[in-house]
């Protein structure tokens, strides 16, 4: 990988191989420590376990060892894992550091090559994509730090787009359906394959969809598979199901959003970051009017780009990421790793095709991004780090570009000549 960047960039055969052993040493020297850190009740400490209930037999939502964390996680995530309880807890998170990092380089790869396919009309520079690794490195550091499965979820997105664009539609399918199977969020783009992807791919999600379902359930046994998905159901999704505003109000989704701006903090002696009072009831409602807004105006959308036939284009694809991690039931700092693509697009839009109120709702745009993504601990404090996401910064700076995005997608000027278009 690090080779094919040296190449890329005019580099001799000699130096590619030096500078990939260069960073793997890096990478190691990196991972090592975060692995080594990990012990019971850490994040990864969940996949870890999770992985090796499901190799030996034991309950994968119940019975958990004092102190550790519950799954929240589908059971074909925990078949996903297994392959990590062939190692200590330590050096699986070694492992997986080291893939974080791997991840994180495919993640740029994939971005600027996705971007230079659906948005020919785009700056020349690369300042823009420099810019979105820069704005995104603090998600991808704490995704790095806390050893996180998100930049599995985000990759997995991209590459189906990519195998869209490429017309292969059964590893399309294939790549959005085990991205949801891992992790629910990544729906959006499933919804988003089923309406606006060729006949083909939109066929393959169903039977896809239900291996993802089957296979977990028959490893594991009908009757234990089958209480398996009830509990999964009753334990993470009912209670997102019925829109609890509540629920990790600390988040950057449009719950906590609402939450924090209305209501005072559930534990006593938190920070209060209220600025429009309202009772539970009004707080509850608007929180459900604007999941649902934003949900039917991203369908729509891609119902009439359908009937439009419009060519794909990187607007409708940052669409759907800001959808999803809008209306995702858990969005922490560490699952906003798709802001790297978000970023990306929105900063390669020529400035010359703004008009002047135009260039000025971008500049304030271009504020909230970088407040966003320069936020973290290190940078701005403990308290400055609180107040970014107290005030809900990074969540309203995400529901604005998801406003320009859902305006941008399909307009015409921009048209995305090298993706395959929808069947009739």
């Amino acid at each position: 990988m690090w080779a094919r960047l040296a190449t890329e960039q005019g580099a001799s055969p000699i130096r590619g191989p030096l500078l990939a052993l260069v960073a793997l040493t890096i990478a190691v020297a990196l991972a090592v420590p975060v692995g080594l850190h990990q012990h019971l009740g850490e994040d990864f400490h969940v996949f870890w376990q999770a992985g090796r209930n499901f190799a030996t037999g034991a309950p994968l939502y119940h019975d958990s060892l004092p102190g550790a964390r519950p799954l929240k996680y589908p059971p074909f995530a925990a078949l996903m894992f297994t392959p990590l309880a062939l190692f200590s807890l330590q050096t699986a998170a070694v492992l997986m550091s080291l893939l974080n990092l791997g991840l994180w380089v495919i993640a740029v790869m994939l971005t600027r090559d996705i971007i230079a396919r659906t948005l020919p009309d785009r700056t020349d520079s690369r300042v823009p994509l420099a810019l979105a690794v820069v704005l995104s490195a603090q998600f991808f550091l704490d995704n790095f730090h806390h050893v996180q499965m998100n930049e599995v979820t985000f990759v997995l997105a991209l590459l189906g787009i990519k195998l869209y664009l490429d017309g292969r539609d059964i590893a399309s399918a294939a790549a959005f359906v085990a991205a949801t199977a891992i992790k629910i969020t990544p729906i959006f783009f499933v919804a988003w394959l089923v309406i606006r992807g060729r006949r083909r791919a939109a066929l393959a999600v169903v039977p896809l969809g239900l291996a993802c379902l089957l296979v977990p359930l028959v490893l594991r046994g009908p009757s234990r598979g089958v209480a398996e998905l009830g509990e999964y159901y009753h334990k993470f999704l009912e209670k997102h199901q019925h829109g609890e505003i509540g629920s990790y109000s600390a988040g950057q989704n449009v719950a906590a959003l609402v939450s924090r701006m209305t209501r005072p903090p559930s534990i006593s002696g938190q920070p209060s970051f209220q600025w429009a009072p309202a009772s539970e009831r009004t707080a509850q409602r608007a929180y459900q009017g604007l999941w649902l807004a934003v949900l039917l105006l991203y369908l729509g959308k891609l119902v009439l780009l359908r009937l439009r036939r419009a060519p794909v284009s990187a607007f409708e694809l940052a669409m759907a990421f800001a959808t999803a991690l809008l209306l995702s039931p858990i969005t922490f700092t560490t699952h906003l790793v798709p802001v790297l693509f978000i970023f990306a697009t929105v900063l390669s839009v020529r400035p010359a095709k703004l008009s002047g109120l135009a260039r000025a709702g971008a500049g304030v745009l271009c504020v909230g991004m970088a407040v966003c993504g320069l936020s973290g601990r290190d940078l701005v404090g403990d308290a400055g780090y609180r107040a970014v996401g107290g005030y809900s910064v990074c969540a309203w700076t995400i529901l604005a570009l998801f406003g320009i995005t859902f305006v941008l997608a399909g307009r015409r000027g921009t048209p995305a000549v090298t993706a395959p278009g929808p069947a009739g």
